[in-house]
């Protein structure tokens, strides 16, 4: 098992921030001498696994979808 684990895929994705907003962004990156696509990455992971209704809805999504494959016959999930 490697100790250094891959690097995860970068995606570009546009977003529209307001203006204070996007002033306290890159005034933190500043801060902690790094970039604004690193902050954001961060804050969106830290903030968004604190919710703890949305743990619990995207773990019964992911149950019900893997009750799903297992219900399908194993040709069907091929071409699926």
């Amino acid at each position: 098992m490697p100790i250094v684990k891959k690097a995860p895929g970068i995606m570009t994705r546009e977003v529209k921030l307001e203006e204070p907003v996007n002033e306290l962004l890159e005034d933190y990156a500043r801060f902690i001498e790094s970039n604004v696509d690193h902050v954001v990455n961060a804050v969106l992971k830290k903030v968004l696994w604190r919710d703890q209704d949305y743990r619990k809805w995207r773990e019964a999504r992911r149950t019900t979808q893997s009750n799903t494959d297992k219900a399908q016959p194993t040709e069907a999930r091929a071409r699926a």
